[in-house]
């Protein structure tokens, strides 16, 4: 199933739903509220399981189906884990039967944070690491870009790294293209990218401009590379959650400031300490 096809059903399920409901028979609308509730659950069952959860029939789900425009419930399955693939919230919604039990979610919130640290720190490539850090110290500007859930993270490696070398821009910046802003870029330069589920069309249009320019291009991703970066850095955020979780990926990026810190040297600690000058110039903390 290509990308279009995962973003064109992520949402055809529950909207298909909300079109025919009101003239729906009340056993196919029992199988259609709870679809509507839960829609990414219904990839884990059979058509009978969800009969029974609905307190409807077998044939009722069958009849939905078909008046949805599915060829059977297996086709209407595939729609739900197309959602679940794809990111969307909605379908990764699930019934948990401990929601409400404090100790319980805490636990699971631990592991699960934990078990992404890990298999991010796990997943570094030690070499691609150390040549990418010698990338950002090097180049003449860094830009550092990314959208939706990726521009928070973008920002914050943006600030880190401010704190010890000066050239650092943060993309896409309101009410700028991106084409106003790259239009200088060349090989002395470096993109910073970041590009995680749900992934906006942007992504790999600017990695191949980048590219193309000959820029260097350290690439954060859950997916696999989209094109050609020089480097690629993995970071899993999914989990049980219909929520991605992104604490694997700021331990990295931290990771990654601390070894810019050291890799800027004297230089580094120049700017910092004319900062710091600045803040007391400027009186900005308490």
């Amino acid at each position: 199933m290509t990308i279009a096809d995962i973003q064109t059903s992520t949402g055809a399920l529950e909207s298909r739903i909300r079109e025919q409901y009101d003239a729906l028979p009340e056993s196919e609308r029992k199988v259609g509220d709870l679809i509507m509730d839960f829609p990414g659950q219904i990839a884990s069952y059979s058509a009978t399981e969800l009969a029974e959860l609905a307190g409807a029939s077998k044939a009722a789900v069958t009849r939905l189906c078909h008046r949805l425009g599915y060829d059977g419930f297996a086709d209407m399955r595939r729609a739900a884990r197309a959602g679940r693939q794809a990111g969307s919230p909605l379908f990764l919604l699930s019934e948990d039967q401990n929601d409400h039990d404090f100790n319980a979610l805490a636990e699971r919130h631990h592991q699960q944070d934990g078990d992404l640290l890990s298999q991010s720190l796990d997943g570094l490539d030690p070499l691609g690491f150390a040549a990418s850090i010698t990338a950002i110290c090097g180049a003449d500007r860094v830009f550092v870009a990314g959208w939706r859930n990726s521009h928070y993270l973008a920002g914050y490696l943006r600030w880190q790294l401010i704190q010890v070398r000066d050239n650092v821009h943060l993309l896409p910046q309101a009410g700028e293209t991106l084409g106003e802003s790259l239009a200088g870029l060349c090989a002395r330069d470096m993109v910073i990218l970041f590009g995680f589920r749900r992934r906006v069309t942007a992504v790999p249009a600017t990695l191949k401009l980048a590219r193309d320019s000959g820029a260097d291009v350290l690439y954060f991703t859950d997916q696999d590379a989209v094109g050609q970066a020089s480097w690629t850095v993995r970071c899993p955020i999914r989990s049980a959650d219909a929520l991605d979780r992104y604490a694997g990926v700021m331990s990295l990026l931290h990771f990654h400031a601390m070894a810019v810190m050291r890799g800027m040297g004297p230089k580094g600690r120049a700017r910092l300490a004319r900062i710091e000058q600045s803040h007391e110039a400027l009186h900005e903390f308490a």
